[in-house]
């Protein structure tokens, strides 16, 4: 390409926002001419699925370029099919707001142009977050949010070159990348977080918890509220990670997953507005501060549609509504973008983790009257083949009833119930309305009662003044005052052991099945804080509901019951 050369509508970036904003471009408005420069060789791959790609689970890279008729999509299959020029190898390195044009750098040959646009669209994604210790400059110590971070991983994985590796950073990709390393290549992993739980930010202790357990029975060693001080590389040219207060850990390979930031470079050294996030600040039309350049992707803020405020959430999923919203507007035909809730699924071994809207800390944060319930629930009935188990956690204000977060885990189907909880939260639905829910039933898919229904049914019972404790508080109980009534069956109460108490100061543990507890109430002292727990936390309702109506006055259940420390 040459200076002089213009287009009507110029997108920097590829993989998701930008080839999305120029193939709807190009449906709306086919006459006009859209050009996309991507600096990487690569131009769109499935980003999500690198974690997969490096486990084995997926064969090959190529299946993250293709679509799924097995095209690549690669510049000759955007023009052909889609209708838009795309350059790849090509860098935006300048950006002339006043006479509308761009200066490209062609990385393999050094060749510099110019480019002109009516309007430019942004969307250069994120970068890797700098780790805030010190890092040798290695090849088996790198982050991991790229093709070729996978490509290298698993290449040596296959040749046997990785027996140990240490993963520094609890989030995403870090706990997806648990499974990769240890699932197929046997590889012994060590992941370390400098938050005290996985996940953090985004999931409440006694959820992340879950999948903390779940990593420790696959045989990960976890170290949480840890300080990793530096990265660096021993005598045998091995990488060593230092932690603070900690013995050095000596490893083959090191994945440096400490999150990710917004690419702003090029749209702060050309005035364009950055938020407090540090993202691009864009309108609901994905306008930036100039009305002639839109952004979207992993650059920008969102707006969190149950705060009000800014947020940074870089998803696959909102990056693709971005490109919609942004080309839409373009043609003159489009709808705001309303912002985003934050739902996000991920897969650490066999556990399934979810959540949508605000943990219990940001709802408080927000300030919002906030109350928390937890249930525990088969996905389908029990006696069903497949029916497999899973822990929800419902954030919601005591005030207007407003439902304000779902956070999930277990081996059951979440998805379903994330996705449903998504919907109402968009509709600022109360407690009451979810209670209503009406789902689809049939034994191989859910219960005749949806465990979101349950969920409204114990929320309207905490409002009713039944007391319910976190899971978490199960087992750090220190009150030589308190009692723990067990009202599962005994031989429940045998296989799954979970309140044993040798200390004099732990509280006292009475196991009174559920179907005796009416006959058997002289034997619970009326003076003392009861907690009642069972399996899943049906029965400790129900024998709240006889405690109470025997006179019993501190009484409290366990939410959740003992599926959720499992």
């Amino acid at each position: 390409m040459t200076d002089g050369n213009k287009s009507d509508y110029v997108i920097i970036g590829g993989v998701a926002a930008g080839p999305k904003t120029a193939a709807t471009l190009a449906r709306r408005q086919p006459r006009a001419s859209i050009t996309l420069f991507q600096k990487e060789d690569l131009l769109s791959y499935g980003t999500c699925g690198l974690p997969w790609f490096a486990s084995g689970d997926i064969t090959s890279l190529q299946e993250l370029l293709t679509t799924s008729y097995d095209i690549v999509r690669d510049a000759e299959f955007f023009e052909t099919v889609k209708g838009f020029k795309a350059v790849t190898g090509a860098e935006v390195i300048a950006i002339d707001r006043e006479r509308k044009t761009i200066q490209v750098k062609m990385l393999k040959t050094g060749e510099t142009f110019e480019h002109g646009y009516d309007k430019l669209v942004i969307t250069t994604g994120a970068v890797p977050k700098i780790p805030p210790f010190p890092v040798a400059d290695n090849p088996v110590i790198r982050s991991f949010t790229r093709p070729y971070d996978a490509v290298n991983f698993r290449k040596m994985a296959q040749t046997g070159q990785i027996e140990k590796a240490v993963i520094i950073g609890g989030g995403f990709i870090g706990s997806e990348l648990m499974g990769a390393c240890a699932e197929l290549w046997g590889i012994e992993t060590t992941l370390i977080e400098t938050e005290n739980q996985f996940l953090p930010f985004v999931l409440d202790p006694e959820i992340a918890a879950i999948a903390e357990r779940e990593a420790r029975r696959n045989d990960i060693n976890t170290i949480t509220g840890a300080m990793v001080e530096k990265v660096d590389i021993d005598n045998d040219g091995k990488p060593i990670v230092y932690v603070q207060n900690q013995d050095p850990i000596s490893t083959d390979y090191v994945f440096l997953c400490l999150g990710v930031q917004p690419n702003v470079t090029l749209a702060k050294n050309y005035g364009l507005d950055i938020g407090k996030t540090g993202a691009i600040s864009v309108n609901e039309y994905m306008q930036t501060s100039d009305p002639n350049i839109y952004a979207g992707g992993d650059c920008i803020e969102t707006k969190n549609r149950l705060t009000g405020e800014k947020f940074f959430i870089p998803m696959g999923s909102l990056a693709n509504r971005h490109g919609r919203i942004i080309a839409d507007h373009i043609a003159g035909i489009g709808q705001p973008f309303p912002g985003a809730l934050g739902a996000f699924l991920i897969k650490i071994f066999d556990m399934n983790i979810g959540a949508v809207g605000l943990s219990e800390k940001t709802a408080k944060d927000s300030g919002f009257n906030v109350a928390a319930i937890w249930g525990s629930f088969p996905d389908k009935p029990d006696y069903y083949p497949e029916s497999s188990t899973f822990t929800l956690k419902m954030v919601y204000d005591q005030n207007s009833r407003r439902l304000l977060g779902l956070q999930a885990a277990g081996k059951g189907d979440i998805c379903r119930r994330i996705d449903v909880f998504s919907v109402y939260l968009q509709n600022n639905a109360t407690i009451d309305d979810l209670l209503d829910f009406e789902h689809g039933y049939a034994p191989p898919y859910s219960e005749a009662l949806d465990p979101l229904h349950h969920l409204a049914g114990i929320a309207r019972a905490q409002l009713e003044g039944f007391e319910f404790i976190s899971p978490a508080n199960c087992t750090n109980k220190n009150n030589s005052q308190a009692i723990w009534l067990d009202v599962r069956e005994a031989g429940e109460v045998d296989a799954e052991p979970v309140l044993s108490y040798s200390d004099k100061s732990a509280p006292q543990t009475l196991v009174i099945p559920l179907k005796e507890l009416r006959s058997r109430l002289n034997e619970i002292d009326r003076s003392r804080e009861i907690t009642i727990i069972c399996r899943r936390g049906v029965r400790s309702y129900q024998a709240a509901v006889i405690l109470r109506a025997a006179g019993f006055k501190n009484v409290k259940i366990t939410g959740g019951g003992v599926q959720a420390l499992q």
